[in-house]
């Protein structure tokens, strides 16, 4: 897997005054981690002020006792980022502080903006300054904006979401405890709500950090909703756009999100397993064992053994102090880690028939590595299958795609795909298989895979890609 993408964002707000939500957020950022582990931050609200703490690298790293101790508070949130740009830039560390005549605001956002240049631009034309790269800064920026003319949140968010062409799953609170929560009008990137049994309200990017708190009831929001806690009402909130076209991210559901996330009432783990099945059916093999590519590749490998009756085997182990490689920031560093991270067991592949069972082909760097590890461990025939179609297009919702030029399957046949990465044969699922597997009856972002992109503005083939 060679991709990079967004962030993870975590939110609670409590009823009780001895409630430590530094505390719950950080648990719930470090069951987000896989969402970015570039730098991480969390914002509390005590006594009228708002007080951020961020650093560079994992969430175990940042935050220690010491420091979450050092903010008391009943209200906060937290973000995990993986960026596009920034890397390793504190300065774009989130929760962003934004002030307006009426509060003083902490946001932090999952998404990518498509139209931020011309947004940014537009701002900067009327004398605003910007300080960092961070398109949650422009998101900020507009909600100051808004709320210095309109009478409540919901009115602001309209406003705001208006002029927002792409994804986002936003949460904010305010000076005075209160904590909020939108999501973009077409639902691009997963977005949950819960409350435990002692009435502790929790927003997630993923229903496994709220199961992890032990949150037993969670929905999603809805596309273009906003969601405000407070002391005098409690949860509520309003339709603030009704959405005219419903795109769900179907990456997510394939691979970035964890499988035992539930997304739109789906559980990954059996769409993967769907995928894998369909994988068995569409391109059948001989084979000794069915391996996967830890651990993105597993649930899809399980359904392949089940499909074709081919025996399942662990035949590359994870070091599991070593994060995904995706997340690192230039291609070399990718490889390297790629042959630290994976060992073949050659009493599994030596001299054996495989398959072996990817989530998705990108660049293909990295899964050419992992042919050639099974190779050296004298596999006697790799066949790769991939639970995802070909990826033809760059993504401007979310995922950092790279550029056309350095996508595989943009450039190469399938044919051609396969002699490069050094496989004996090579098989993808395709749309069918794929909108089947997750069954939300078309309401998916496939634009990675069709090239056709759901929103206002078409963006041009070399457009930037920028995410958080």
């Amino acid at each position: 897997m060679a991709i990079r993408e967004s962030c993870g964002v975590f939110g609670v707000w409590s009823p009780h005054k001895d409630y430590k939500a530094a505390y719950a957020v950080y648990n719930g950022l470090v069951s987000l981690q896989h969402r970015g582990q570039d730098c991480c931050g969390i914002c509390v609200q005590k006594d009228k002020k708002l007080q951020v703490e961020t650093g560079l690298g994992l969430v175990s790293d940042v935050f220690g006792k010491e420091r979450l101790d050092s903010m008391p508070g009943t209200v906060a949130i937290g973000h995990v980022r993986y960026p596009t740009t920034g890397s390793g830039e504190i300065k774009n560390a989130q929760p962003v502080l934004m002030s307006c005549t009426r509060n003083d605001f902490a946001f932090a956002f999952n998404g990518n903006i498509a139209n931020y240049p011309a947004l940014r631009k537009g701002l900067m034309a009327k004398g605003l300054t910007f300080m960092s790269d961070s398109e949650m800064e422009l998101m900020g920026m507009l909600y100051s904006i808004a709320l210095n003319k309109k009478d409540n949140i919901y009115d602001a968010s309209k406003e705001v979401m208006e002029q927002l062409d792409g994804s986002y799953s936003l949460l904010f609170m305010d000076a005075d405890g209160n904590l909020y929560a939108s999501r973009d009008p077409q639902g691009f990137k997963p977005f949950c709500v819960g409350k435990d049994s002692k009435g502790n309200v929790f927003f997630s990017s993923e229903s496994c950090a709220l199961e992890a708190l032990g949150v037993k009831e969670f929905r999603d929001l809805k596309p273009g909703e906003v969601l405000k806690v407070s002391r005098e009402k409690g949860l509520h909130g309003k339709q603030a756009v009704e959405p005219k076209r419903i795109t769900h991210c179907m990456f997510e559901f394939l691979y970035f999100a964890r499988a035992d996330s539930v997304i739109e009432g789906r559980l990954n783990n059996d769409v993967r397993k769907r995928l894998g099945e369909a994988l068995a059916r569409m391109h059948p093999v001989k084979a000794d064992y069915v391996v996967p590519v830890p651990d993105s590749g597993r649930n899809f490998a399980l359904g392949y053994s089940r499909a074709s009756g081919i025996p399942y085997e662990e035949g590359l182990m994870k070091n599991r102090y070593i994060y995904r490689t995706f997340i690192m920031p230039e291609q070399e560093m990718r490889e390297k880690a790629v042959r630290a991270k994976l060992n073949p067991v050659r009493q599994i592949i030596d001299g054996k028939k495989i398959v072996l069972v990817e989530d998705s082909i990108v660049r293909g760097t990295t899964l050419t590595a992992i042919v050639q590890l099974l190779r050296n461990a004298g596999a006697k025939e790799v066949h790769v299958r991939v639970g995802c179609p070909p990826v033809i297009a760059p993504c401007y919702m979310g995922m950092d795609f790279p550029t056309y030029k350095e996508l595989a399957a943009a450039n190469y046949s399938v044919e051609e795909i396969r002699k490069m990465i050094g496989a004996d044969t090579l098989g993808y699922t395709d749309l069918k298989a794929l909108e089947e597997a997750i069954g939300l009856d078309g309401k998916l972002c496939m634009a990675c895979l069709t090239g056709d992109y759901p929103l206002k503005h078409k963006p041009a083939k070399d457009a930037q890609i920028r995410c958080c």
